[in-house]
C-alpha cells in the first residue's frame, strides 16, 4: 500500500485576517489622531487667548498710568504758576509797604496801609493731592516768607519793632524771594510743561478731553 502524500493545504487565510486587522488600526490610529490634533488644537487656542487678553491688559493698564501721570503733571503745572503768580503779587506788596516804613511813617500810615498777604492758592494747596509733586525746598521758602513778613506786618504796627527795622528785614525776605524762590518756581513749571509737550500734550488737553467725555 502506497503512502499517500498528504500536504496540507495552506488555507489559515492569514492575509484575510491581516489585511483586516491593518485596516481596523489604521481606522483608530486615524481616529486617535484626529482627536488628539483637535484638543491640541484647543489647548494652544485657550493659551493663545489668554495670552492676548493678558497683553491686552498690561497695554491698557500701561495707557492708564501714562494718562494718570500726565494728568497729574498737569495739575500740578497749573498750581505751579497759580502759586508763582500770588507769591509775586505778594512780594510786590511787601516790597512797596517796605518802602513806606523805611521813611518812618507815623503809626496812622502804617495801620492804614498796612498790607494782607493773600493766600487763597496757598491754603486751596492742602487740598490738591499734587501738592508735595512741588520742589520741597520751594514750598519752604514761600510759608518761611509768608511767616516772617506777617510777624514783621503785625509787630510794626503794635510798636514792638521799629519801622526802619521792618523795612530792612522785609526788604531782605523780599529780595530772596523775588531773585530766587520765584525765578525757580517758574523754571519748575516750565519743565513739566516741556516734559508734558515731549509726550505731544499740550497743556489743558487733557482737561479739554476728561470734560469732553
Amino acid at each position: 500500500m502506497e503512502p499517500t502524500n498528504h500536504t496540507p493545504e495552506n488555507n489559515t487565510k492569514p492575509p484575510v485576517v491581516t489585511q483586516k486587522f491593518s485596516q481596523a488600526l489604521k481606522t483608530v490610529d486615524h481616529k486617535e489622531l484626529k482627536s488628539t490634533g483637535f484638543w491640541l488644537n484647543q489647548f494652544f487656542m485657550v493659551i493663545s487667548t489668554i495670552f492676548g487678553v493678558y497683553l491686552a491688559a498690561q497695554s491698557g493698564l500701561e495707557q492708564a498710568l501714562k494718562f494718570d501721570s500726565f494728568s497729574k503733571m498737569e495739575d500740578n503745572y497749573y498750581l505751579r504758576t497759580s502759586l508763582f503768580d500770588e507769591v509775586a503779587d505778594n512780594a510786590n506788596s511787601m516790597e512797596e509797604y517796605a518802602n513806606l516804613l523805611a521813611k518812618s511813617p507815623s503809626i496812622k500810615e502804617i495801620e492804614y496801609f498796612k498790607p494782607t498777604l493773600e493766600k487763597y492758592i496757598w491754603q486751596t494747596m492742602q487740598y490738591s493731592p499734587t501738592t508735595l509733586e512741588t520742589p520741597s525746598e520751594l514750598l519752604t521758602q514761600i510759608r518761611r516768607f509768608y511767616s516772617r513778613a506777617k510777624f514783621l506786618i503785625d509787630a510794626v504796627a503794635n510798636k514792638r519793632i521799629s519801622a526802619r527795622q521792618a523795612a530792612e528785614e522785609l526788604k531782605d525776605i523780599t529780595n530772596l524771594i523775588k531773585t530766587q524762590t520765584l525765578p525757580a518756581l517758574k523754571n519748575s513749571a516750565k519743565q513739566l510743561k516741556m516734559e508734558l509737550q515731549q509726550n505731544d500734550i499740550s497743556v489743558g488737553s487733557l482737561k479739554e478731553l476728561t470734560n469732553a467725555n
